[in-house]
């Protein structure tokens, strides 16, 4: 197994205890982040879910909050190991840019409707 599937399955390990430690995440307002990164044949797109039910997302400090949830578990997940090589860096960028993609029209989205838009 490459160094790199080896950082990818711990921060997969690290998101998922992340999501599980969460209770109720399930329940009403989650933020669904889908990490695009190649994984062994067979396997699906990772899907993550950030709960936002806590926020008050009118307030510019839950909309702050938020982001930065969010960003912490796409940075778990799709930050480049220690001393990466260039493909590394550059399928963490992919990565990334791919679970921001799916995630900012869900925060949006959330954002329109605490606001009332």
């Amino acid at each position: 197994m490459t160094t790199y599937r080896k950082h990818a399955l711990k921060a997969l390990g690290t998101a998922c205890l992340f999501v599980l430690a969460q209770p109720a995440m399930a329940q009403e307002q989650e933020i669904t982040v889908t990490a695009n990164m190649k994984v062994p044949e067979g396997l699906e797109a990772v899907k993550l879910v950030v709960s936002i039910k806590d926020l008050d997302l009118a307030t510019a400090g839950g909309a702050s909050k938020m982001e930065r949830r969010v960003g912490a578990v796409i940075s778990r997940f799709c930050d480049a190991p220690p001393r990466p090589a260039r493909w590394q860096v550059k399928d963490a960028k992919t990565c990334s840019e791919f679970a921001w993609a799916s995630a900012r029209p869900q925060m949006d989205a959330a954002l329109r409707k605490a606001r009332g838009n």
